[in-house]
């Protein structure tokens, strides 16, 4: 719970700087493609030539915020909100032969801060640093044990609602006359055990997201 006050009073101290400090404010919206997947594997079932692995899965992401731009210098803050869509495929396999899979999707609704540094030029490059802020909206999959393929089952009464991480990327903008175009690519990689280890998630104990984001967007403003 301090981690969560701290990065509110973090977010409400940016916005509550702009205006006095002359920062320059633009708006952002985005959307992309995300590739996913979980660090963490079930319990192992007694069988020593059983192996898992995770495969990625795509998935979609949307997200809007605020740019604030530092005047005279390379330097803006990013405050935002996303859905992602992260998950994995959970592959199983006796010795090297593949014998099925089992296949997960997790819903998040995050609160992403990023410092943004980039050159002032027309194509501006840039790099990306921060943090994501994510609360767990849904939770689906097919309960680890039961058949390969099976009728998914709603599993986020046994995952943590909150996941923090770190995100880190780079960009291209596109700085015309009122609009500023622009793609990212985004790596985002989660600290929490999402798993509490109970109900249907009770053999897979340990499960961390982590998620590659490709997204094209515009800006507006900030000029």
């Amino acid at each position: 719970m301090s981690r969560k006050i701290l990065l509110v009073l973090l977010v409400l101290g940016l916005v509550t700087a702009v205006y006095p400090a002359g920062l320059k404010v633009g708006s952002r919206a985005w959307g992309g493609l995300v590739m996913s997947s979980y660090q963490g594997w079930p319990l192992p079932v007694g069988i020593p030539e059983l192996r898992y692995q995770n495969a990625w899965r795509t998935g979609f992401g949307l997200g809007a915020g605020l740019d604030i731009k530092v005047p005279r210098s390379p330097v803006s803050f990013i405050i935002g909100l996303s859905y992602l869509q992260k998950g994995t495929e959970l592959e199983v396999y006796y010795l090297d032969t593949k014998t099925g899979s089992y296949f997960y999707r997790l819903g998040s609704l995050s609160q992403i801060g990023l410092l943004k540094i980039g050159l002032e030029k027309k194509i501006a490059p840039y790099a990306l640093v921060g943090y994501e802020l994510a609360f767990i909206l849904s939770h689906h999959g097919q309960s680890f044990g039961s058949s390969p393929g099976g009728p998914d089952s709603d599993l986020k009464p046994d995952t943590r609602t909150v996941d923090v991480g770190l995100v880190a990327g780079v960009g291209l903008e596109f700085n015309l006359e009122k609009i500023r175009p622009f793609i990212e690519f985004c790596y985002f990689h989660g600290l929490s055990n999402l798993s509490r280890g109970t109900g249907t998630l009770e053999y897979y104990t340990t499960i961390k997201s982590r998620a590659l984001l490709l997204s094209i967007g515009l800006g507006i403003g900030q000029r």
